[in-house]
């Protein structure tokens, strides 16, 4: 590994993964070992994807999901613009209600900012402004629930059955869980900051961190996807310290907005 410049995020050749020895033998008997293992590849691969399938509906939240998985994608190499991508995330913290609505059916509205906010925020952060990113999702859930084709304004407050918010609430806990994922990753002061240490650790610890995504995965699928209710989902989430009436939490925060 070449050394990189100070503070700025160094790109590396691929990880140290677990490498594949193949031992050495008669033809039939080597044959036989590497079709064993390629038979386990898939049957590891089929069941990954199953779980996959599991937890993909219910993200499947409109359209703005899509952009916001590209953007996890790319901006891993684009480190050198947290700068400004920390401005469009404050930008979007502080836009006044009077726009939240509108917001929810655009392409950069909370869903790529809350997968954003991954990528830029360190744990500490996104412990100060979780609560208010819940706030956004949820409103983008009843701004969608009553005017699927658009809207500015919330022609309807009245607080829905959980099902139509469940869906922005399961992306609020996939994006919390992988937060718990990486609370091992040190907080870098240099430039690029979270991102960057966040890119090291990515690369540095293959199986901790399939380790870690097994356990968010389960108790995603186990503690998360058979809640029914709001403030079920609340307890969970650990959130009940810190919104203690869950549903005159909802109720105020739909009629707060125009």
């Amino acid at each position: 590994m070449g050394p990189g410049k100070k503070g700025r995020c160094r790109k590396e050749g691929p990880g140290r993964g677990r490498r594949a020895w193949i031992i050495r033998g008669s033809g039939s008997s080597r044959q036989g070992w590497v079709g064993s293992v390629e038979s386990s590849k898939r049957s590891a691969n089929v069941t990954r994807q199953r779980q996959i399938e599991q937890i993909l509906p219910a993200l499947a939240a409109g359209s703005c999901f899509h952009p916001a998985f590209i953007l996890s994608r790319r901006f891993s190499s684009r480190t050198r613009a947290t700068s400004r991508e920390e401005k469009n995330l404050q930008g979007f913290l502080e836009q006044p209600k009077e726009k939240w609505v509108e917001s929810a059916f655009e392409v950069d509205g909370p869903y790529y900012f809350t997968v954003l906010a991954l990528h830029i925020l360190p744990p500490e952060q996104w412990r100060a402004t979780r609560v208010e990113i819940l706030r956004r999702l949820l409103v983008t859930s009843q701004a969608r629930a009553v005017a699927p084709g658009g809207a500015t304004r919330l022609t309807d407050k009245a607080v829905k059955d959980y099902s139509a918010y469940r869906s922005s609430l399961l992306f609020w806990a996939l994006v919390d869980l992988i937060y718990n994922m990486f609370k091992k990753v040190p907080t870098s002061n240099t430039e690029g900051g979270w991102s960057c240490s966040l890119a090291e650790y990515i690369r540095h610890n293959d199986m901790p961190i399939y380790e870690a995504a097994d356990k968010a995965l389960k108790t995603f699928q186990e503690e998360f996807m058979p809640v029914e209710t709001f403030s079920e989902f609340l307890d969970v989430a650990g959130l009940l310290s810190e919104i203690t009436d869950p549903e005159s939490f909802l109720k105020d925060l739909l009629n707060s907005v125009p």
